[in-house]
C-alpha cells in the first residue's frame, strides 16, 4: 500500500521580530493671531512608511495637527492647521532584512503646547508630541502543508492552531480631482499640501472598498492685498480594489499615501485640485488548521515557521454620549442650532484580567453649532468623554498577548432644551467599535511532503550549466520559496546576485505573491534586467 497524504495551501506571515520606539516631535510654530489661550490640539499620524535595513527598520511619518485657540481680541474660537511635521526614527529588530515586509502601527501618546516666552497672550508656541511606534517584520510564506497521511507502518503527529491566512492583497494608484471655491479672490496659487485621513474599509465578495478623506490645504496669493492666504478643503474618496477571494467579515490592513498633488487657478475665485493617491489593502482571515508536524515510518520535508497563533478575536459596540456646554461663560445662552460633530479616540489603553480585556480611553469630540447672534456665527466647543468597555475571552490571563483596535462608527449632535436659553445644551453621541485579538507567538515545523524511504528531497537547484544565450537561467518556484532564497541558491554561479536583480529581470513580478509552479528568469550577470 502506497503512502497517501492530504495537503492544503496556506499563505502566512512568518514573523521575524517585533519592536517599539518612543518618538519625540518638538517643533516651534506661529499662529495667525495673538491668542489668549489654547483651547485644544488635535494631532494624528498620517502617511506612515518604512525602510528595512539589516536588523533595523527606519520609520517615517507625518504629524498632522489642528490647533484651536481663543483670539486675544474676541471670544471666537479659531483654528490653525499644520499639515506636515515630518519625523524619522528607527526600531532595532534582529533578523530584519531589506527584502522583508513590515506592518507599522503608531499613536499619539501625549501633546503639550505652551507659549514660547512662557506666558499669554502670544502668537509663538512650542509643541512637544510623544509618539508610540510598533513595528512587526515578517516574510510572506506560501506553503503546501500536509494535513493527514496514511500508509503501512506510518504514525503521524499533529498540532492545531489558528493562523491569520493571507487571502490576498492589491494596490492601485488613483487620481482625485475636484473644483473648489475660494474665500477671497486669488492672483496665483502659491503651494498645496495634502494628507490621507480617517481611513476605513468595507469588504464585499471579491472586492475591498477603501474609504477616507483627502484633507488639502491650498495656499494662494490674495488678488487685492498680495498676502498669502490659506484654505483647508476636505474631499471624501472611495477606491475599489479587486481581491478575488475576499469575503465580508474578513480583516483588512489598509494604507494610503500621497504620490503627487497640484492646484490650478481656474479663475480668481475657483481652484482645481488634483492628487495621485497610492492605496493598498491586504485581506486576512483566521483559519483553523490541524497539521502534521512529524511522521514516524517515513521521511519528510519540513519547513520552520514562526506565527501568531490566534486564540480568538471579538468585537463589540459601545455607545458614548454626554451633554456639552460652550466653554466661555458669556456664551451659555448662545446655542441656536447644532451643525455637526467630529469624534476621535484618544489615550486608548487596555488591562488584562482573567477571561476579560478591559479597554479604556477618551472620545475627543468637537461640536460645531450656530450662535444666536444676528450674524449666525459658527462656533465650536470640545470635550474629552471617558469610556470603559470590556471584551470576554475564555482563557485570557495577564500573560496573553493582545491587540486592541478601535474606531468611531457613528456620531450625532443635538440641541437639548430651548434654543438660546439658559438651559440649552448640546448632546454629543458617538458609537464605537472595539475589537480585541488575543494571540501567542508559536515556533514549529510543519510537514510539507512525505516520501516512502530514502533521503528526503532537497529543494532542487538547477545543475551547473553554461549561461543560456538569452542571458538568463530559468527557475520554477517551489513551496516555501522567496526571491531572497532563490538569489542565495544562485550565489555560487552569479556572485553578488540579490533579490532586487531578479525583480528587475521579471517586470510585473510580485515578490510577496509568488505562485508555486511559476517560472521566473534569473540573470546570469548581476545588474542585467
Amino acid at each position: 500500500m502506497a503512502i497517501a497524504q492530504n495537503k492544503t495551501r496556506i499563505k502566512v506571515q512568518h514573523v521575524v521580530g517585533e519592536g517599539m520606539a518612543q518618538v519625540d516631535v518638538v517643533r516651534e510654530f506661529e499662529l495667525d493671531d495673538v491668542a489668549r489661550k489654547i483651547v485644544d490640539v488635535d494631532a494624528e499620524i498620517v502617511e506612515l512608511d518604512y525602510e528595512i535595513l539589516p536588523n533595523k527598520v527606519i520609520v517615517k511619518g507625518v504629524l498632522h495637527k489642528q490647533i484651536y485657540y481663543v483670539a486675544h481680541d474676541d471670544y471666537v474660537v479659531k483654528e490653525k492647521t499644520i499639515m506636515r511635521e515630518e519625523f524619522t526614527d528607527f526600531v532595532h529588530i534582529k533578523g530584519a532584512k531589506p527584502d522583508m515586509e513590515a506592518m507599522i502601527d503608531a499613536s499619539v501618546v501625549y501633546v503639550n503646547t505652551s507659549p514660547s516666552n512662557g506666558e499669554f497672550p502670544t502668537d509663538k508656541f512650542q509643541q512637544n508630541a510623544v509618539l508610540s511606534v510598533n513595528v512587526k517584520v515578517y516574510e510572506l510564506v506560501q506553503l503546501d502543508v500536509v494535513t493527514d497521511v496514511t500508509g503501512p507502518n506510518i504514525s503521524a503527529t499533529k498540532d492545531s492552531f489558528n493562523v491569520e491566512n493571507v487571502v490576498g492583497e492589491n494596490e492601485k494608484q488613483v487620481t482625485i480631482s475636484a473644483e473648489h471655491g475660494l474665500k477671497n479672490p486669488a492672483r496665483k496659487i502659491y503651494d498645496m499640501d495634502a494628507v490621507c485621513r480617517d481611513l476605513d474599509y468595507e469588504v464585499l465578495p471579491g472586492k475591498v472598498i477603501v474609504k477616507g478623506v483627502l484633507h488639502k490645504q491650498v495656499y494662494y496669493v490674495d488678488a487685492d492685498y498680495d498676502t498669502v492666504q490659506e484654505q483647508s478643503l476636505n474631499e471624501d474618496f472611495s477606491v475599489i480594489l479587486n481581491v478575488p477571494d475576499a469575503e465580508p467579515g474578513m480583516d483588512v490592513y489598509t494604507k494610503c499615501k500621497i504620490e503627487f498633488c497640484e492646484a490650478k487657478l481656474l479663475r480668481k475665485d475657483k481652484v482645481k485640485t488634483s492628487c495621485i493617491l497610492y492605496v493598498f489593502a491586504k485581506v486576512t482571515e483566521v483559519k483553523e488548521l490541524d497539521l502534521v508536524v512529524d511522521v514516524i515510518g517515513a521521511n519528510t520535508d519540513k519547513e520552520k515557521i514562526r506565527i501568531e497563533n490566534i486564540l480568538g478575536k471579538e468585537c463589540k459596540q459601545e455607545n458614548v454620549n454626554q451633554s456639552l456646554t460652550p466653554m466661555e461663560d458669556h456664551c451659555k445662552k448662545d446655542i441656536k442650532k447644532a451643525r455637526n460633530l467630529t469624534a476621535k479616540l484618544r489615550d486608548v489603553t487596555y488591562e488584562k484580567i482573567k477571561d476579560k480585556i478591559i479597554v479604556k480611553g477618551n472620545v475627543h469630540v468637537q461640536a460645531y453649532y450656530v450662535a444666536c447672534d444676528t450674524s449666525n456665527t459658527l462656533r465650536e466647543t470640545s470635550a474629552d468623554i471617558p469610556f470603559t468597555s470590556f471584551v470576554h475571552f475564555d482563557g485570557v490571563t495577564e500573560d496573553t498577548m493582545v491587540d486592541v483596535t478601535s474606531r468611531v462608527e457613528y456620531t450625532d449632535l443635538k440641541v437639548e432644551g430651548k434654543p438660546c436659553s439658559d438651559d440649552s445644551k448640546l448632546r454629543a453621541v458617538a458609537i464605537l467599535e472595539i475589537c480585541v485579538r488575543a494571540f501567542e507567538m508559536k515556533d514549529f515545523e510543519v510537514v510539507t511532503d512525505v516520501v516512502n524511504g530514502g533521503t528526503p528531497p532537497v529543494t532542487p537547484v538547477p545543475p551547473v550549466e553554461v549561461c543560456p544565450p538569452s542571458g538568463y537561467y530559468s527557475y520554477v518556484i517551489k513551496a516555501g520559496d522567496t526571491l531572497a532564497k532563490v538569489a542565495a541558491a544562485y550565489q555560487s554561479r552569479v556572485p553578488g546576485l540579490t533579490w532586487k536583480d531578479i525583480v528587475s529581470a521579471n517586470p510585473g513580478i510580485r515578490p510577496n505573491n509568488l505562485q508555486i509552479g511559476q517560472t521566473i528568469k534569473v540573470p546570469c550577470v548581476v545588474g542585467k534586467g
